[in-house]
């Protein structure tokens, strides 16, 4: 098969990977094909976000190398979070990982919130195959859970407290 042939394929294996997480989804949130970024600059966003995370420096350990308490003490503080903070937009980039991809979806951070442990689960972050991340269309703002090999790690930048 040859390379162009090879990159239509992937292209739309995501494009299906994509309607199947939009099937999934849209009976807890508002999500369209609309919601996602091209494939590069959702690769492009993604490094971005990396990048910034190596940066943050004041980030807060959550528990420890039980798992199990860590989920519950991360949905606990974001539960809490989101009556504390104010956020400067409606919508944010949630971040799925998915088996193939890493996709920084837009949605409703209203919906997000009243979904909270559901959307944790369809991201892979209740289920261990991922962090919880929550971030603007500029990496403006943005709330993170990375797990680590002992605990988890929180991050918060641009968002102020009310």
């Amino acid at each position: 098969m040859s390379n162009l042939n090879k990159s239509r394929m992937e292209i739309l294996k995501r494009k299906a990977r994509r309607k199947e997480l939009i099937n999934e989804l849209s009976s807890l949130v508002t999500v369209s094909e609309e919601s996602f970024m091209d494939a590069e600059t959702n690769d492009l966003f993604c490094k971005g976000l990396f990048s910034k995370l190596e940066k943050v420096s004041d980030k807060k350990k959550i528990g420890d190398t039980n798992y199990k308490e860590n989920r519950k003490l991360s949905i606990e503080l974001l539960s809490e979070l989101i009556n504390s903070i104010n956020f400067p937009v409606n919508q944010g980039r949630l971040f799925f990982f998915t088996e193939y991809d890493l996709e920084a979806v837009e949605l409703n951070i209203d919906e997000i919130f009243d979904n909270l442990e559901d959307l944790s689960i369809k991201s892979g972050f209740l289920i261990g195959s991922g962090d919880f991340v929550l971030v603007g269309d500029d990496l403006d703002f943005g709330l993170c859970i990375e797990r680590t090999e002992y605990y988890y790690e929180f991050s918060m930048w641009g968002l102020a407290k009310i």
